[in-house]
């Protein structure tokens, strides 16, 4: 992948998603982005970056910002700190 193709995939996704990919990061491009190429018929990378690059096609962008993407929080599933609030934080406040 050449520094203009990484630039290009990384300003795809930080406009599209808020995603800011700096090039130390470059590796997780061809570990999530190669069975996106291979959805979609493609040998590779380089041909999955031409492919968005001339087509713009919506479902290949789509999957690729999902496949860049983690679409999933932890945020809630700890419930220890939601009780400690309930429990210790609100009542005096209340």
């Amino acid at each position: 992948m050449t520094p203009g193709d990484f630039q290009f995939i990384s300003d795809l996704l930080k406009k599209r998603s808020g995603l800011v990919l700096t090039s130390d990061k470059s590796y997780l491009l061809e570990s999530r982005l190669m069975p996106v190429a291979r959805k979609h018929g493609l040998k590779g990378l380089d041909e999955l970056i031409q492919a968005v690059r001339d087509s713009g096609e919506d479902s290949l962008v789509i999957d690729v910002t999902e496949a860049m993407t983690t679409n999933e929080s932890f945020f809630f599933r700890d419930n220890k700190p939601f009780d400690l609030f309930r429990d210790n934080v609100l009542p005096p406040l209340i």
